[in-house]
């Protein structure tokens, strides 16, 4: 099993204005995100609005990213949920569409006890060959764990990583201490940090946008440049904080949509953003993209 480190990109589901999937706008991210040397994507995470697409949409997205992407750019399909069933079934798919990894979220919404979490992760982890990205997002699905719940769930074999996104950086490097598995950030604002405190990585919603920046980062940092990773961290801050000002993942379509690069258009229950929001947005983007290219740090 490939380790799981490095620069993913948590990527978009691309919307027409009638609400399928564009097929020919997904074609054209994955393509600026292998330019960039990312590497690899995650597909039908949080921010490619994975409640709202359909199975045979999961896999079909799946098996195209696979198909599309150099070999050296990972997919990372998302098929955790809240019944251990249905994310069996969706692993399964999801390894024989190609994919190389799997983003499971601990089950939101039903809230399982700690011997039920590694129950519903070890029958998945049975159920394939390829390994699996633990997802703690607390915001999303209402249940917090802590280090050790964290550490307990990484001795299954099959748990090879954790994308940790409380946000909370002293829970990030305990959890990354105490455990087998590799920790990678799910906060764009805390990738720099947590690297720092053992971070191996990242699932960034910004490398939609600005894919080069993190990668440039991760670079810096690995060759002891910490003055020039510091510079790309301060230019992205402020367009990180526009990009969840509202939910993920209405601002990085509204940016994206701005670039040319997708249609706007979310799935219901989620709409687009205020004006006053996208207002906000277009300018951050300028203004970031202008930074970023001063410091040698665009696709």
């Amino acid at each position: 099993m490939s380790p799981i480190t490095g620069v993913y990109t948590a990527l978009v589901t691309p919307f027409t204005k009638d609400g399928a999937v564009d097929w020919g706008a997904f074609d054209k991210l994955l393509h600026l995100q292998a330019k960039a040397e990312v590497d690899g994507v995650v597909i039908s995470g949080t921010t490619g609005e994975a409640p709202t697409l359909t199975i045979d949409e999961k896999v079909s997205l799946f098996r195209r990213a696979r198909a599309q992407l150099p070999n050296h750019v990972k997919v990372m399909a998302g098929t955790g949920g809240n019944c251990t069933r249905q994310s069996v079934e969706l692993s399964r798919l999801a390894q024989d569409a190609g994919v190389d990894s799997l983003l499971v979220v601990t089950p939101p919404y039903n809230k399982p006890s700690r011997e039920g979490l590694r129950a519903h992760f070890e029958a998945i982890g049975r159920a394939v060959r390829i390994p699996i990205c633990l997802y703690h997002v607390p915001s999303r699905t209402g249940q917090r764990l802590s280090a050790e719940d964290l550490s307990y769930l990484c001795q299954l074999s099959s748990v090879t990583a954790v994308k940790e996104a409380s946000g909370e950086l002293p829970l990030f490097a305990k959890a990354a201490q105490h455990s087998e598995a590799l920790y990678l950030s799910g906060d764009d604002f805390t990738f720099l940090p947590s690297l720092a405190v053992g971070g191996r990585g990242i699932v960034s919603v910004v490398t939609n946008v600005f894919p080069r920046a993190f990668v440039q980062l991760l670079r810096h940092v690995q060759a002891a440049r910490q003055v020039e990773a510091l510079a790309i961290h301060q230019a992205l801050m402020p367009f990180v904080e526009q990009l969840f000002s509202e939910a993920s993942p209405g601002p990085v379509k509204a940016v994206l949509g701005h670039m040319g690069q997708i249609s706007p258009t979310l799935r219901l229950p989620m709409v687009g953003v205020l004006p006053q929001t996208d207002a906000k947005l277009a300018a951050s983007f300028e203004s970031t993209r202008q930074r970023l290219q001063e410091l040698g740090a665009l696709s």
